[in-house]
C-alpha cells in the first residue's frame, strides 16, 4: 500500500532544472550524502523551507559578509568619500 501512495505523490511532481558549476555541484553531493539525503530530497526540503518561512533560511552574504544592503550602502559611501562628500571628525584622544 506504501508503494501505491509514493507512486502517485511522484506522479504529482515534475521537473526542476537549474545549472551549477561542477566543483559546486561535487561539494553539495558530498554534503547530502554525508547527511543521508539525495541532492533532489535536499533541495526540495530547502525549498519547502523557502516556501513555508516567505524567505530563505540563511543570509545571503558576498564574499566580504556583507548583505546585498549592507554591500550597496558600503558601495554608497565609498562613492561620497570619494567625490569629497564626507564628513571628517578627529577622535578625542584621552
Amino acid at each position: 500500500m506504501q508503494e501505491v501512495i509514493c507512486m502517485a505523490v511522484a506522479a504529482d511532481m515534475t521537473n526542476f532544472t537549474f545549472k551549477i558549476d561542477k566543483k559546486t555541484r561535487e561539494e553539495y553531493s558530498s554534503l547530502c550524502d554525508s547527511l543521508g539525503l539525495t541532492m533532489s530530497s535536499a533541495t526540495l526540503a530547502l525549498v519547502r523551507q523557502a516556501i513555508r518561512n516567505q524567505g530563505m533560511s540563511f543570509s545571503l552574504r558576498d564574499e566580504n559578509g556583507f548583505t546585498p544592503a549592507e554591500a550597496t550602502e558600503l558601495k554608497r559611501r565609498i562613492s561620497d568619500v570619494r567625490k569629497g562628500n564626507a564628513v571628517h571628525y578627529d577622535l578625542a584622544e584621552d
